[in-house]
This record gives C-alpha cells, sequence and structure tokens, in this order.
C-alpha cells in the first residue's frame, strides 16, 4: 500500500538528529532575473536572511583564490571525502562538481543560521572558515573537483514513476539532466547521493529546509512516499560522469574552462 508523505515523518525526524545535509538543493530560479540573489523560505528569521544575503553578495564579488581554498578543503573531507564525494548513507552528500553559486549560497546560509544543521553552521562561521572570502575559494576549488562515477543509486522499484514525476516538476528549472545552473543557483541534482536526495525531499515536505522556496512545498506535498523514492532513485541516475582517473587528494583539479559549471 502507498504511504503518504506525513507518515513518514518521525522516522525521517530521528535520523534528522544524529546528522544533517550539506550542500545540494537549495532554491528554484529567481523571478527577478539571473543577477538577483535568491530568496530564502518563510521560515527563517528576517535579520538572519538578511546576513546571509549579504555575506552571498560579498562572497560574489571576491576574486576566489583557487590554492587557499584547497587548503580550506582539507577541512571539508572529514566528511565529504578525500575527493568530495560523500558516502552512500547520504548524510555527508557529494560536493564535488557542484555549482559554486550554489555552494556559496549554501554556506553562507548555514553561516547565518537560514539553513540548518549545527555542524555546518559552525563549518561555515567565522572561527572556522573565517571570511566570505574564505567561502569564494572554498566554493571555486569544490566546483572544479571531478563529479564521481560511483555515487549510490536507488533499488529501481519506483523508477519509473520517479522520472515521471521529474519531468512534470523538476525538469523545468533543474534542467533535463539534472545539471541545475550556476547563474540562477539552481543546484546539480545529477549524481547526487540517493538518500541523501531523498532526504532532502522529505525535509522540504515537513518544513526542515527553511533556506528552500515554498514551491517545493507546492510542488511536492501531493507526492506519496513511493513518489518521492523513486524521484530521488531516478535524480541520482541523471548526468553520471565516465568513470575516469581521479586526482590524488590535494591534487590538480580541472581547470575552469572544463569544470562542470562552465565557468
Amino acid at each position: 500500500m502507498r504511504r503518504g508523505i506525513q507518515g513518514w515523518t518521525v522516522w525521517f525526524g530521528w535520523r534528522i538528529l544524529l546528522c544533517g545535509g550539506v550542500l545540494c538543493g537549495s532554491v528554484l530560479a529567481p523571478t527577478a532575473g539571473a543577477a538577483a540573489l535568491p530568496a530564502a523560505g518563510g521560515l527563517a528569521p528576517r535579520s538572519a536572511v538578511a546576513t546571509a544575503k549579504a555575506d552571498l553578495r560579498a562572497v560574489l564579488e571576491a576574486k576566489p583564490d583557487i590554492a587557499h581554498g584547497a587548503s580550506l578543503f582539507e577541512i571539508c573531507t572529514e566528511c565529504h571525502g578525500p575527493h568530495g564525494d560523500g558516502d552512500a548513507s547520504g548524510w555527508p552528500p557529494e560536493i564535488a562538481g557542484q555549482h559554486p553559486r550554489v555552494i556559496a549560497k549554501e554556506l553562507t546560509d548555514f553561516r547565518a543560521g537560514v539553513r540548518w544543521y549545527d555542524p555546518m553552521k559552525r563549518i561555515a562561521g567565522r572561527h572556522v572558515i573565517g571570511t566570505t572570502q574564505d567561502i569564494a575559494d572554498a566554493a571555486a576549488y569544490v566546483s572544479r573537483l571531478p563529479m564521481s562515477p560511483a555515487t549510490a543509486m536507488g533499488d529501481g522499484q519506483w523508477l519509473a514513476p520517479g522520472g515521471r514525476l521529474y519531468a512534470r516538476q523538476c525538469e523545468w528549472c533543474h534542467g533535463p539532466q539534472g545539471e541545475g545552473s550556476d547563474e540562477r543557483f539552481v543546484p546539480r541534482v545529477a549524481s547526487q547521493q540517493f538518500e541523501y536526495l531523498l532526504r532532502q525531499l522529505h525535509d522540504a515536505v515537513e518544513g526542515r529546509r527553511p533556506n528552500m522556496r515554498v514551491q517545493h512545498l507546492r510542488l511536492l506535498q501531493g507526492d506519496s512516499s513511493e513518489d518521492l523514492v523513486g524521484l530521488a532513485d531516478y535524480m541520482s541516475r541523471l548526468g553520471r560522469p565516465e568513470v575516469e582517473p581521479r586526482p590524488p587528494p590535494g591534487g590538480d583539479v580541472m581547470p575552469p574552462e572544463s569544470s562542470p559549471s562552465g565557468k
């Protein structure tokens, strides 16, 4: 029997207490144009939203230092792994190859308390990643890391309805291959860890992602738990990179002209 979304609230609730998601899936395209900063959801305090927007504006105005970003990335490896691909549990998601502006927004949201997860708030805070320049540097470096060809997928049981759901509700913003958009702050969902995607879908429906636009809730609230499993499975299979040698930790990364963001 297909169970409704609310039936999964308790099960996902205790998992959120154990750990939290990090960097994927934040906003829909801003309606005011590509240059506008994305709006956060209505649950965060206005002062926190204003702080996050001011920090993000400063990050976007900074000139990234890739070498310094590589040094800062050592902090990230403790959870996200030496290549930034997270793990199959989905608690640390893949961050390698994510768009730099998306990474920057998530870090400034964590920093200001617009996105919730205490460990990431501490990492993005001024005692670890001290300045907005640091955020710009780390985001630029991580975005140039090659995506993993081996992130975890679902079991395929609900894949077909998940694909139809993606085409109907997600493709218009995240793109046919889940590529997202750096310019519009739309995250890359392709080839992301399945469990992470699934948890973020439930978080959006159940009000645990205040920095997501309310459109996510409106789009997803009528979907069953099986629909969301299929949707997460489908996104986890999109745009998988070719298997190729990966750089050693701290080694060379892709040059800007061949980075996943196309920047």
